[in-house]
């Protein structure tokens, strides 16, 4: 116990050991319900990953949810890390100077690992997950919003709606037939008009919403 407890608030895994415990707490409030998988998933108006789920995509492990990625990647360095410095706090030496650089050679390992196992996992584990949606254009036709910059009309419109991700956006949206949706209004998308790049949307009655109780 003693050597557990030594290698991990030791040189390198003690600058993992926080992390692994910000991702377990995390899970225990996903497993209550208090914060959702795809808490930091982030996408722009036009469906385009930014943020962390941008990073994650250049990095080749943005086919899964962003926590998820980021849970096996700390967990898979922690252990990785945890392994290699037991096996250093074994050699039979006093020298600081190699403790550390032995350290920094197992952190670089552990990192390696961390990024090489998961991206087995991602591609492992993306065939059980929900398809995530990155809220493209066209799968945001058929979705309400609400009018937020003054009123919708065939020239002029902004509206908000909110990600899959749970982020909210700001949209470019016109109505046709010479309708005019007033500020705040709530509005149904219809149509994606290649021609400005704008959302096309008309007055949404609720009394038609088919999951209404």
């Amino acid at each position: 116990m003693g050597l557990f407890l030594d290698t991990a608030l030791g040189f390198p895994t003690v600058l993992l050991t926080p992390a692994l415990v910000v991702v377990a707490g995390y899970w225990l409030f996903v497993a209550v319900g208090a914060a959702d998988l795809d808490l930091l998933d982030g996408v722009d108006a036009d469906g385009d990953a930014v943020g962390l789920s941008a990073f994650m995509g250049r990095v080749g492990l943005g086919r899964v949810p962003v926590t998820v990625a980021l849970t096996a990647l700390v967990c898979v360095a922690w252990f990785v890390s945890m392994i290699g410095g037991i096996m250093t706090n074994l050699l039979d030496t006093a020298s600081t100077p190699l403790l550390l650089v032995l350290g920094a050679v197992v952190l670089l390992i552990a990192l390696v690992a961390a990024w090489a196992v998961t991206s087995g996992l991602v591609m492992s584990l993306q065939r059980f997950l929900p398809r995530r949606t990155e809220d493209s254009k066209h799968e945001l036709v058929g979705r309400t919003c609400v009018i937020r910059i003054g009123d919708a009309d065939g020239s002029f419109g902004r509206a908000e709606i909110t990600t899959a991700g749970g982020a909210s956006i700001s949209i470019p949206v016109r109505t046709t037939g010479g309708e005019v949706l007033p500020l705040g209004s709530t509005a149904l998308i219809f149509d994606h008009s290649p021609e400005g790049d704008v959302f096309l949307v008309t007055h949404f009655d609720a009394a038609l919403d088919p999951d209404r109780p």
